[in-house]
């Protein structure tokens, strides 16, 4: 378990990446027609994919910084286990989030492991958006309004937009609204905090085969 200091640093950090973390957890919105799609449909894609991979870029634009905060790399979304985010660039760190504990490692630093009862505020805010992909909406309609709406796009097939504007606190302490962008897979995310700053998440490279685990990424999930 991490030191009294190490667990300060370790939920600072986390706090920073957390809200691009857990809107990840939307990538089970995969594999969508083109055909103009109802709330209801979109929420049972939500558990149709046991896995789902691919890579990830991040822009993050904060009023304290001249310029953006670049970041890079690839995720792992599974149904049963969790989710991994692995990022390359700038620096190697690697966030696995399951049920009831996440890890955190940057570079070849031991990993410090935090359980739901030793925060429960960043496991509220990562089961919320992990409820998506496991098709529970109840929890997201009493935390969200949700608007969906089919975008014209001459160049691609049809794409779709989903829009999620926070209720109540904490989100609404957090957000100003959360907005999704996809066709067949999910191509943007933007987050916008009440505070002004704002986040940009494109996805690329999307795959849900294998449909099973390989060994490096069981061994992910078990810590």
């Amino acid at each position: 378990m991490p030191t009294m200091r190490n667990h300060s640093r370790f939920s600072a950090h986390f706090k920073r990446v957390v809200k691009a973390i857990i809107t990840v957890s939307m990538l089970a919105l995969t594999s969508i027609s083109a055909q103009a799609i109802t709330l209801e449909q979109l929420q049972t894609k939500l558990s149709s994919e046991p896995l789902v991979r691919g890579d990830f870029s991040q822009q993050r634009e904060m009023a304290m910084f001249d310029q953006p905060l670049i970041s890079s790399g690839q995720f792992l979304l599974s149904a049963k286990k969790g989710l991994w985010w692995h990022q390359t660039a700038p620096m190697p760190v690697s966030l696995v989030l399951t049920k009831d504990k996440l890890s955190q490692q940057f570079d070849n630093q031991p990993a410090q492991v935090l359980a739901a009862s030793d925060n429960p505020m960043v496991f509220y805010f990562s089961h919320v958006f992990l409820s998506l992909f496991k098709g529970d909406t109840s929890q997201l309609t009493e935390q969200f309004d949700l608007s969906l709406k089919t975008l014209k796009d001459s160049k691609t097939h049809e794409q779709w937009q989903l829009v999620l504007t926070p209720k109540a606190a904490p989100l609404n302490k957090v957000f100003s609204k959360i907005s999704i962008e996809g066709g067949q897979f999910i191509n943007k995310l933007e987050l916008d905090e009440i505070r002004g700053d704002k986040t940009l998440i494109t996805f690329s490279q999307q795959t849900t085969t294998p449909t099973t685990l390989t060994s490096e990424e069981k061994r992910v999930f078990q810590f």
